[in-house]
């Protein structure tokens, strides 16, 4: 499914908000939690939602492009911190938005339940930001192109005194700069929550318990090196992959 293949107006329905209003809900310092749905049920999850979010709109459309690629080194440093669930871990991705043009280079660094990203603008050359890096303990010429994330990103934006932003990725595609195969998971949604407070306080928590929605550790980066490199040790996320492939074998996808 494809956000352009929903009904108009269930995307119509969201009052938009632009990216200088973002700007006031950004969330650089948060917590996040993921969730994993079948896309059949995303319209009735928009259509719920849509009195309380509103849809961050660029050119007049909510559907946005996302191309996101991940860097680690030879030895798949940052992968295993996330493997084990190292307490203190990061990941490095350079985001280029479709709608936009822009791109970013930025560091994810997760410190027990707690997410603080940082980020230049970048067009992916990592010699230019080896300053960048390096103020954050990262060296430029140990990383190397991992994996490529591409999918189509729905941003739903609550503001307030506690603002939350709800992502959801279709169309996942993992793509790596090595070659090979191209995995693409067509019926799967992956929803993300990002707030300054733990999932259970939030607005999205009551619509997450009415759909049966319960966080879980799916990570498109750690599901790419699974899938695209079987000698890096990965079988903490195979739980992940099962998952995904369960929900494409329900839409007869797989």
């Amino acid at each position: 499914m494809s956000l352009s293949g929903l009904p108009s107006h269930l995307l119509a329905g969201f009052t938009p908000i632009s990216l200088d209003e973002l700007s006031g809900a950004e969330l650089m310092d948060r917590r996040e939690s993921k969730f994993t749905l079948p896309a059949s049920e995303l319209p009735q999850l928009l259509q719920t939602l849509q009195r309380h979010y509103r849809a961050l709109t660029i050119g007049g459309t909510a559907l946005q492009g996302y191309a996101s690629r991940y860097f680690d080194t030879p030895e798949f440093g940052f992968f295993h911190d996330q493997h084990v669930r190292k307490n203190r871990r990061h990941k490095v991705r350079w985001r280029r938005y479709a709608s936009t043009g822009a791109g970013f280079l930025e560091i994810k660094r997760r410190e027990g339940s707690a997410t603080r990203k940082v980020r230049v603008p970048s067009q992916g050359d990592l010699a230019q930001q080896s300053d960048f890096l390096a103020a954050h303990g990262i060296d430029a010429a140990q990383l190397h192109p991992a994996v490529d994330v591409l999918c189509e990103r729905l941003t739903l934006v609550r503001t307030g005194p506690v603002p939350e932003r709800v992502t959801l990725d279709l169309n996942l595609r993992l793509i790596s700069e090595r070659g090979g195969a191209e995995y693409l998971f067509p019926g799967v949604v992956i929803v993300e929550l990002k707030s300054e407070v733990a999932a259970q306080h939030t607005h999205f928590a009551g619509f997450a318990a009415q759909f049966g929605l319960r966080p879980d550790r799916v990570s498109k980066y750690s599901v790419g090196v699974a899938l695209h490199y079987p000698q890096v040790k990965s079988n903490l996320v195979q739980p992940q992959l099962r998952l995904l492939r369960r929900i494409q074998q329900q839409a007869g996808l797989a």
